[in-house]
């Protein structure tokens, strides 16, 4: 069953790969094989297109987490446990701290305080 999930992670972040990152390869061979000066226009358009393909690429690495949240199982499970782990650490590390307010003495203050 673990070889099983293993593989439909793997086939899952392989297809999900391609299709993020080819925006970006598509765009890049694009702006090399018809390279031109046309216009301004033509140079922003080219940017902008440039620039969301490269966001599409980028966001193939964050996809990854949410896909293995998504096709595994056991891996939902290690990163509940991760994330309760480490927030009871944090709970108990804290401890619990009584706030006590402290009077303000007469020596204390001065004229320019108020």
């Amino acid at each position: 069953k673990f070889d099983q999930q293993l593989t439909a992670m793997i086939l899952i972040r392989v297809v999900f790969l391609v299709i993020m990152i080819s925006p970006y390869v598509l765009e890049r061979i694009y702006a090399v094989a018809f390279k031109t000066n046309n216009s301004i226009l033509y140079d922003a358009i080219l940017i902008f297109i440039d620039d969301v393909a490269y966001s599409f690429f980028h966001i193939n690495y964050a996809g990854s987490f949410y896909l293995f949240l998504i096709s595994s199982k056991r891996f939902r499970r290690q990163v509940k446990h991760a994330f309760i782990q480490k927030f009871w650490e944090i709970y108990c590390t804290r401890g619990i701290h009584q706030n006590q307010v402290v009077p303000i003495t007469q020596s204390c203050l001065s004229e320019d305080d108020f």
